[in-house]
């Protein structure tokens, strides 16, 4: 069956308006689920002062409280599916993220700390995940807890480490691209049909 009908006006503003409604719906269920979490934070900072009057919480707790609980809540999924070392690296990177609270990240830094926490969290969460790619990630979790807790400190022995860290990272984001883009990966996005099929 072909159907050649063209589209009159009336439906192409229906259509428009339709599509407009429900991405206004998606962002405001969006927009509702951050303020939640935004509140949830706000009434932990609560809790905190109540309890704790001397303490106040860190610049970027909510950011890595996030993550931190998304960490713990993937590690607990591996466990459900007794993928013991992607359940390991979650939940290695849960205290990863939350050292830092405790991290003095000065502008050149950053990228120190967050680059590592990065790599961990996405081979953690590769259902494919072998030894090399699980003795890899564990030996970035270990030099990154070495450089960003200062038990280095800050000498040439911590800058050689926290170089050789990212390039470790350089040359593992080059190794995936080039594999992914010599095989055929089944995590590719479907082709659409023909159409008229």
């Amino acid at each position: 069956m072909e159907c050649n009908r063209f589209m009159s006006r009336r439906d192409i503003v229906v259509n428009t308006l339709l599509g407009t409604f429900l991405l206004l719906v998606f962002f405001a269920c969006l927009a509702a689920i951050g303020l939640v979490v935004l509140f949830g934070f706000i009434g932990l900072e609560w809790i905190v002062r109540l309890v704790v009057p001397d303490m106040t919480l860190p610049r970027g707790f909510s950011i890595i409280g996030i993550w931190m609980l998304l960490s713990l809540w993937n590690g607990i999924r591996h466990v459900r599916e007794k993928r013991w070392g992607n359940a390991f690296l979650c939940f290695a990177c849960a205290p990863l993220v939350g050292l830092g609270l405790f991290t003095p990240v000065h502008t050149g830094q950053a990228l120190f700390f967050w680059v590592p926490v990065m790599v961990v969290f996405s081979i953690a969460n590769d259902a494919t995940l072998g030894r090399l790619k699980f003795f890899l990630a564990a030996a970035i979790a270990g030099g990154a807890v070495l450089v960003n807790s200062g038990l280095l400190r800050n000498g040439t022995l911590s800058q050689t480490i926290a170089n050789c860290l990212l390039a470790m990272v350089a040359v593992w984001w080059i190794a995936v691209i080039r594999h992914n883009w010599r095989t055929e990966a089944p995590n590719q996005p479907l082709a659409l049909p023909p159409a008229g099929a």
